[in-house]
C-alpha cells in the first residue's frame, strides 16, 4: 500500500508528466511548516544569519536541520489534504549561487547574498570560465548534502540547487551591461550564455554523482515534485526584463538544452513578466512555469483567461498567489480546471484550508466528469 506522500507524488505526476487531471494543490496554514533554506538558523543554541564563515562552519549542520524541518512538514502538510511534498535545496542567495561557478566572495545581506564584482570584463574572459569541483563553495555544498544524507527521510523532494538560468548567470558574470550587449554584440552574449549552460550541466552532473540521496529522492522544489531527477529548477528572472523576442533568442534555447540534459524543468520568474506567459510556455519540454507575485504588478487572478489555459496545457503554471485572494474564487477555479495549474491555498486556520481544498477537489471532479 502506497504511503501518503507517495499518493501525493502520484497525483502530481498525473498532471505534470502524464497530462491527466488539471489542478495540483499546495496548502499552508498558521505558522507551521518547514523553514526556508535562506532563513536564520539555530545552531548550537544560537541564532545566526548567513555568512560565508557561518556556511563554512555549519554547512553539514544546515543539511541535518533542513531534513528535520522536512520531516516536520510531512506531518504538518498531511493534515491539509493537499498534494504537496516538502522540498529541500540550497539557496544561500544569488551571489553564493554565482560563486559556485566564479569562486568569488559573496556579499551576504539579510535573506540573500550578492556578487561583489563582474568576471567577464572582456569577451576573452569567457574562455576562462569552467565549473571547478575544487571551488570552496562546491565544498560547502557537498558538506550540506552530507548532512542531508545522514538524516534523510523518505518523502522529502530534493533539488541540488535552484540554479540561476544560463541567462541569469551570464547577467551576473557580465553585469547589467549584458542588456546593451544583446543589441551591440549578440553573438558574444550567446557565446557567454552557452558557456554558462555548460557549467550548470557540469555542476548538476557532479552533485548527482557525488550525492546518491539526490538520485534516489523525488525531484522538486516549493511543494512540487516528480519521481526521479526529471525536474531541475532555475531562476529565470531576466525574461521579465527583456522583450519576448529577446527571451526567445537569449533564454529559451539554453533552457531547452538543460531540459534535454535533465528531462524537465521548473522555471521560476515573476509577475513583472506576466505578459511572458505564452512565450515561456513554448519552451520545449518545460514542466512548470512558476510565477512569484511582485508588488504593484499584474495579479494573475485578475487576468486569467483562455490564453492562460492554452499556455498551461503546454507547461503547467504554478501561481504563487493565494486562492483566497482571487476576486471570484469560483470563477478562477472554473478557468483553471480547464487547464493545468498549481493552486496555492494559505490561511491561518487549518479548517479553512481543508474547506478550500475540498472546494478545489469538487471543481476538479466537475472538470474531469464527462459532459
Amino acid at each position: 500500500m502506497a504511503s501518503a506522500w507517495e499518493e501525493r507524488l502520484k497525483r502530481q505526476q498525473a498532471v505534470l508528466k502524464e497530462g491527466r487531471g488539471h489542478l495540483i494543490v499546495i496548502a499552508s496554514y498558521g505558522t507551521g511548516g518547514p523553514e526556508p533554506t535562506d532563513a536564520p538558523y539555530v545552531i548550537e543554541g544560537q541564532t545566526a544569519t548567513m555568512s560565508e564563515e557561518f556556511v563554512r562552519k555549519h554547512a553539514y549542520d544546515l543539511g541535518v536541520q533542513n531534513v528535520v524541518y522536512g520531516r516536520r512538514a510531512l506531518e504538518w502538510l498531511a493534515a491539509a489534504g493537499d498534494d504537496s511534498l516538502p522540498g529541500l535545496y540550497i539557496d544561500w542567495g544569488t551571489g553564493a549561487t554565482a560563486s559556485l561557478f566564479s569562486g568569488r566572495d559573496a556579499n551576504f545581506q539579510e535573506g540573500t547574498s550578492y556578487s561583489t564584482d563582474t568576471v567577464v570584463k572582456r569577451w576573452d574572459d569567457i574562455d576562462k570560465l569552467r565549473f571547478d569541483p575544487e571551488n570552496r563553495w562546491v565544498k560547502y555544498e557537498l558538506e550540506f548534502w552530507r548532512g542531508v544524507a545522514s538524516a534523510y527521510a523518505e518523502g522529502i523532494a530534493l533539488l541540488p540547487k535552484l540554479y540561476r538560468s544560463p541567462l541569469d548567470l551570464a547577467n551576473d558574470l557580465r553585469g547589467n551591461r549584458i542588456f546593451e550587449d544583446m543589441v551591440l554584440e549578440p553573438e558574444q552574449v550567446e557565446r557567454l550564455i552557452e558557456r554558462c549552460t555548460d557549467m550548470i550541466i557540469d555542476a548538476d552532473r557532479f552533485f548527482h554523482a557525488q550525492v546518491p540521496v539526490i538520485r534516489q529522492a523525488p525531484s522538486g522544489i516549493w511543494g512540487v515534485a516528480v519521481p526521479g531527477r526529471e525536474m531541475p529548477g532555475v531562476n529565470g528572472d531576466p525574461v521579465d526584463l527583456i522583450s519576448a523576442e529577446m527571451g526567445e533568442r537569449f533564454n529559451h534555447p539554453y533552457i531547452e538544452r538543460l531540459i534535454q540534459y535533465g528531462g524537465g524543468m521548473y522555471f521560476h520568474h515573476h509577475t513583472l513578466g506576466a505578459s511572458r506567459f505564452e512565450s515561456v510556455s513554448r519552451i520545449r519540454g518545460l514542466t512548470v512555469q512558476q510565477y512569484t507575485a511582485d508588488p504593484k504588478c499584474t495579479r494573475v487572478y485578475d487576468v486569467l483567461d483562455e490564453r492562460w489555459v492554452a499556455a498551461s496545457h503546454r507547461a503547467t503554471i504554478d501561481l504563487w498567489q493565494n486562492l483566497f485572494e482571487a476576486p471570484d474564487v469560483d470563477a478562477a477555479l472554473d478557468i483553471m480546471s480547464r487547464g493545468r495549474f498549481i493552486v496555492h491555498v494559505n490561511a491561518e486556520k487549518l479548517q479553512d484550508v481543508q474547506a478550500m481544498v475540498k472546494r478545489i477537489r469538487r471543481a476538479e471532479e466537475r472538470a474531469c466528469s464527462p459532459v
